[in-house]
């Protein structure tokens, strides 16, 4: 309870771990969505997994693509909790023919920082402003059951974007300014009327928290700049 009598509930928020978005000729995996935990990624979610050991949820819920059911299981292996699936928490969509020649620096680089401009679209896919909409709504949804007390999300670095922008208020503008580290975790609070389930109060207690790299010593880039700096190694200057 808050000091006020409000039940306080929990998210923890979760970011799928490490994946090849690209292959070792640098063209875009054909369908994103069918991508697994690499190696990489597969050592994050357990390492996740041990530090959050000892935290109690009651519920766990992911967005249903492969990466985040295989971390949601890595994450919170050995315990009895289903995890169900919240397609509304998908990633925002590119566009189908992800082999376009993008300028790598406006559209790859440094794409989140136009998600506030109107009509600005992800990877010529799916509009910045739409899919915030979808995350919004996915996020009220869920805090509108009152089935849960801790509750794991294990989703993406867009959707964490959004619901970030969603609970501090920056709205789209939360695309550029914050970051989601693969395997990150979040941890926000929700204060909510016991009477009428009104949502008072929003705190976020902690973000893009990784058991490899606490302090961030090692990431210096997001990783849509570090996808942009991949794809340039296969790219002559002129191409651009």
């Amino acid at each position: 309870m808050s000091l006020d009598g409000a039940e306080r509930r929990r998210v923890y928020l979760f970011r799928h771990g490490a994946v090849d978005y690209v292959d070792a000729s640098g063209k875009v995996v054909p369908d994103t969505d069918t991508v697994a935990l690499n190696d990489t990624g597969q050592a994050e979610a357990d390492a996740m997994g041990q530090l959050f050991a000892d935290v109690a949820v009651d519920r766990a819920v992911c967005s249903g693509l492969q990466r985040t059911r295989e971390t949601a299981a890595r994450v919170l292996a050995n315990r009895e909790i289903t995890v169900e699936v919240d397609a509304g928490l998908k990633e925002i969509r590119p566009a189908k023919n992800n082999q376009l020649d993008y300028d790598l620096f406006r559209d790859v680089a440094y794409s989140h920082w136009q998600a506030g401009d109107t009509g600005s679209r992800f990877l010529g896919g799916e509009l910045y402003a739409e899919f915030y909409d979808r995350i919004s709504l996915a996020m009220e949804s869920i805090v509108a059951d009152d089935d849960w007390h801790n509750i794991a999300l294990f989703a993406h670095g867009g959707t964490n974007a959004a619901i970030l922008g969603w609970v501090t208020g920056l709205g789209l503008n939360a695309f550029g300014l914050i970051d989601q580290a693969t395997c990150c975790l979040n941890v926000i609070d929700f204060d909510v009327d016991r009477n009428s389930s009104a949502v008072l109060r929003k705190v976020v207690r902690g973000m893009n928290i990784t058991a490899g790299d606490p302090t961030k010593s090692r990431r210096h880039s997001g990783d849509m700049e570090a996808l942009a700096r991949y794809l340039m190694s296969f790219r002559s200057e002129s191409g651009r």
